[in-house]
């Protein structure tokens, strides 16, 4: 898509679409506030929802709105970008893949777990006293136990069991049990295309040669406008693709798109099934 930008008309186009999908995404948000989800996960997912919204209503408003300006801050719309892409990743393990109920609560229990251990060592020895920590830390030993005689846990392949098993007496519980391409291949996202967008993503975020040549693109030229555009539509199938797990949390609920919305999220959405060829 990035190819299809050679004019200031051809970016304001893309934009346009960004921002119909975006003002959906607020409605969806706004019209399904106040209802109490059906279940931990589906809360969960709400809340995972309402964060990825937040980074691309962020990263909008870096975008260029003129053809006169220069380059806008790239690297800073690359990261809330990379942001994005790693609250739909979050949002699938924890509330879009279609799994069983054992599965799922093994999913929630290790990932909170993750979040707790994180936030442990981040207080290190001089707090250990804390009423906070100390209440964290039996929290976190509670939670252990739960998932060390987890039945998801003791049916995961032998490999894969010893793996977590080790991990888990380390101290160092990973967020997911499964990998990146194992989570793409029950999203049905191609893996390949996720993992181009996240480390086009990083490299231009990163305090890297890449990103500290980025001024040098000519403002209004080719290079320059696709630039521009890339931080907002890398992440644009991944938004759509959560608007709609969202919708499907709350049947009869979610406001629907307009029609033209609509055509251009199932657009946007099959690059993320199919692959984009500028992000491979």
């Amino acid at each position: 898509m990035l190819e299809a930008i050679n004019t200031w008309g051809d970016y304001k186009s893309k934009v346009r679409e960004f921002d119909a999908v975006l003002e959906h995404g607020k409605a969806l948000l706004g019209g399904l506030s106040g209802q109490v989800p059906g279940s931990v996960h589906a809360a969960y997912g709400m809340q995972i929802y309402g964060k990825l919204l937040a980074h691309c209503i962020a990263l909008r408003s870096l975008a260029s709105e003129s053809g006169e300006m220069g380059l806008p801050d790239i690297s800073s719309m690359c990261a809330l970008a990379r942001c994005a892409v790693e609250a739909h990743d979050a949002f699938e393990y924890i509330a879009g893949h279609d799994v069983t109920a054992v599965e799922r609560s093994f999913r929630m229990l290790l990932w909170e777990l993750h979040d707790e251990a994180r936030r442990l060592k981040m207080f290190g020895d001089a707090d250990a006293a804390n009423a906070q920590v100390v209440a964290l830390r039996a929290d976190a030993r509670r939670r252990q136990a739960e998932l060390e005689s987890h039945e998801f846990l003791a049916s995961l392949p032998a490999a894969l069991q010893a793996v977590l098993r080790q991990r888990l007496a380390q101290g160092d519980p990973p967020a997911f049990h499964l990998g990146q391409r194992q989570r793409c291949a029950l999203s049905g996202l191609n893996a390949d295309w996720h993992q181009a967008v996240t480390q086009q993503l990083s490299q231009y975020a990163l305090t890297l040669p890449t990103a500290l040549l980025l001024p040098t693109a000519g403002a209004g030229t080719t290079e320059a406008l696709r630039l521009a555009a890339l931080p907002l539509l890398l992440p644009l199938p991944l938004l759509v693709r959560t608007m709609q797990a969202v919708a499907a949390l709350a049947p009869g609920r979610a406001p629907e798109p307009p029609s033209r919305t609509a055509r251009t999220m199932a657009l946007w959405r099959s690059h993320a099934e199919q692959g984009m060829k500028e992000a491979r």
